[in-house]
């Protein structure tokens, strides 16, 4: 003798559980779906920062950096217009600060290639090209760029009379060169002449660039 079938009525409530119950995996699963790939997408990013730097470290080796580390010295300098200009100001964007003086005869010989590079870079807005004298006379600043042909330099030129600066990025040789990235850390020094005017060095600098 078979069973009795329950009502068509009573089947109503468990039908509409059931359709509620897959209403619900929908969302559900749209959201765990949206969740992994969030996931996904962070782990590859963070994947890619060891890959930047270790891209852009060689990309620079050719040019013997020194590493560095820790918060670049902060400054307060006057350009040769009278303007001032404060590292904080330039936070955000990768600084090139080179330090030299119009008696430094391999100064003379480096200076044409950082106006290279300065000029290679120009069509960039988040980088920016600084070259410090540390000449006791701000008059003999302007005259030495004028007999080099570089009074359009896109290197801006800043003036600390007292070297002070110099000493503590950490070198008294002239001329050397440092790299702040854009959260306003050391990365590289370059102590003594460096070829800017290369490709190699045009590379050095956009491979840091891409990492920040």
């Amino acid at each position: 003798m078979s069973a009795a079938r329950p009502p068509a009525s009573s089947q109503v409530p468990v039908l509409e559980d059931r359709e509620e119950r897959r209403g619900l995996i929908g969302p559900l699963a749209y959201v765990v779906f949206i969740l992994i790939g969030s996931l996904w997408m962070f782990w590859f990013a963070a994947s890619l920062g060891p890959a930047a730097k270790a891209q852009a470290e060689a990309a620079c080796r050719a040019l013997e950096p020194e590493l560095r580390s820790g918060p670049a010295p902060e400054f307060s300098l006057q350009d040769l217009a009278g303007q001032t200009v404060n590292l904080q100001d330039l936070r955000g964007k990768f600084v090139v600060i080179n330090f030299w003086a119009t008696w430094c005869e391999p100064c003379i010989r480096e200076w044409p290639q950082l106006d290279r590079l300065a000029e290679r870079l120009q069509g960039r807005d988040d980088v920016v090209v600084l070259a410090i004298s540390v000449d006791q006379d701000q008059s003999l600043v302007a005259p030495f760029l004028a007999r080099m042909g570089l009074e359009q330099s896109s290197v801006r030129v800043l003036w600390d009379p007292t070297g002070k600066l110099h000493t503590q990025y950490g070198s008294e040789k002239l001329p050397d060169t440092y790299f702040v990235d854009a959260a306003g850390q050391l990365v590289h020094a370059y102590i003594n002449v460096r070829d800017w005017g290369r490709p190699a060095a045009h590379h050095c600098v956009e491979s840091m660039l891409a990492r920040q």
